[in-house]
């Protein structure tokens, strides 16, 4: 516990010391960036002494936010667009959340307050008719729609990250020897019949549920291969 001479020391203007808040600053300069991890492509032509913005707008590349147009910085604001879900507005004072005025997003209800700020009303819009398209279809429409707002490459970073993306193989999962064993001994004891392997209190010691048991005997070459 500090005596009343320390506490003096510390806030007055006389002592040598640096300050808490100079301390904070000097540990932050002195603290390293992390390393970019990444292609080869990537890493060489990566400033470290831009910001993030500035290297994505530099290489070409896209964020997942729109890149900010009067300044370079992370810290300018950009204004995002509602999402699709979003529903008109009912009529009254509404609940005015991150500027969005009065959207009601779907799964969400909207609080309507009379001028004194007492709620009168809470409306919640009716649940949109589920769309009776097929996986197959939506899966089409998915890479119709990708392939319609595919970019066209403006850089050399860009098209060397294509090609690379375009030659990469998927990576081969093995299971462990302790795993493989696990699932054998479950396939003993119930075949192929995963909800009872989910139900198996004895067995079952990690509470790994159906739709998981079924995706590790698959990665270990399913239930032929395991009861060999």
């Amino acid at each position: 516990m500090a005596n009343p001479r320390q506490r003096n020391k510390a806030r007055s203007s006389k002592s040598t010391k640096p300050s808490l808040a100079a301390k904070r600053r000097m540990h932050h300069k002195l603290r390293k960036p992390p390393t970019l991890s990444g292609p080869e492509v990537l890493q060489s032509g990566w400033d470290k002494h831009k910001t993030v913005f500035q290297n994505y707008k530099a290489l070409g590349l896209l964020p997942s936010l729109p890149l900010p147009t009067a300044s370079g910085s992370r810290s300018y604001r950009t204004r995002l667009t509602l999402p699709p879900g979003a529903i008109g507005s009912a009529s009254g004072p509404v609940d005015n959340v991150n500027g969005l005025g009065g959207a009601v997003f779907s799964g969400f209800g909207q609080i309507i307050r009379d001028e004194e700020g007492n709620v009168v009303d809470i409306i919640i819009p009716e649940e949109q008719e589920q769309d009776q398209t097929p996986p197959e279809q939506e899966a089409d429409d998915a890479e119709e729609g990708e392939e319609r707002n595919r970019v066209e490459a403006q850089t050399d970073v860009v098209r060397s990250l294509e090609q690379l993306a375009a030659s990469s193989v998927p990576v081969k999962r093995h299971s462990s020897t302790s795993e493989r064993t696990w699932l054998q001994d479950l396939v003993r004891a119930h075949g192929s019949n995963y909800e009872a392997m989910a139900r198996d209190h004895k067995l079952n010691v990690w509470q790994k549920t159906q739709g998981e048991i079924k995706r590790m005997v698959n990665k270990a070459g399913g239930v032929d291969k395991l009861t060999r």
